[in-house]
């Protein structure tokens, strides 16, 4: 049986809206594909310069401590060994999101071990250069509830930080804070400390710690705690990691 002529346009138009729809599905699935595509490359680009500036820090404090420990210490390998320190940092800066939200996997974490693993991570990298590193006895039994790697990260990026700015035989030291609220890990070098203009305070805090910290601080805000960094040009730094009381397992 033939089909009605009044409804053969309503057939006509549903089969071209249908074959329209269809074509509008494909290509909205091959975008999707695409944009797919191109989010994985641009992680895996972003993995690949994140791992180049790390090993571009690595480099850079090398440098520093041959410019230092060789006499007289050498000014102009020094300056060489910042710019490129300043590149590394240019380049984590822009492939790290500081703000983005931290998914943590925590654990019960030794501090001491943890703290002595980061100096050696930072010392591998000195050459020749040596630094003291003070670690006090009240380090020994204290127990934090955090993601060991976020933690670790934390004092790697710190410690290098105290690294670059201190020279061969000058000491790096860690102490502890307790608190009814927070509890502290203070950091504190004789280096040449961080030069911060008194007229601008978000200056001092973003120029002047070196954007080695930021992410170091958007880890500790994770944890619910807090970096802050004090500093007297010629004299040294204080790096202050504060935790959440709640997170010291120690008895």
């Amino acid at each position: 049986m033939g089909v009605p002529g009044i409804l053969l346009p309503f057939l006509l138009l549903t089969a071209i809206l249908s074959a329209v729809s269809f074509r509008q599905l494909v290509r909205r699935r091959g975008i999707e594909k695409a944009c797919s595509a191109l989010q994985s490359g641009h992680d895996a680009t972003m993995r690949l310069l994140r791992l180049a500036a790390t090993d571009q820090r690595n480099v850079a404090l090398t440098l520093f401590s041959h410019a230092q420990t060789v006499q007289p210490p050498d000014a102009e390998l020094a300056g060489l060994a910042q710019r490129l320190l300043d590149m590394s940092e240019d380049l984590t800066e822009q492939t790290e999101t500081p703000d983005a939200v931290r998914y943590l996997q925590e654990e019960d974490v030794l501090l001491l071990p943890a703290i002595e693993f980061a100096v050696a991570q930072v010392a591998a990298h000195l050459g020749p250069g040596r630094r003291a590193w003070r670690l006090s006895p009240e380090l020994e039994p204290i127990r934090l509830w955090v993601d060991r790697r976020a933690v670790n990260q934390v004092l790697v990026n710190v410690l290098s930080g105290a690294a670059a700015a201190t020279r061969s035989g000058d000491w790096i030291e860690f102490a502890v804070e307790p608190g009814e609220e927070a509890w502290s890990l203070i950091v504190q070098d004789e280096g040449v400390g961080l030069p911060m203009p008194a007229s601008d305070t978000h200056k001092k805090e973003s120029r002047g710690i070196g954007l080695r910290l930021t992410l170091a601080r958007s880890l500790m805000q994770a944890h619910g705690g807090s970096l802050t960094v004090e500093s007297a040009e010629r004299i040294g730094t204080r790096v202050r990691l504060s935790f959440p009381a709640a997170r010291l397992l120690t008895s």
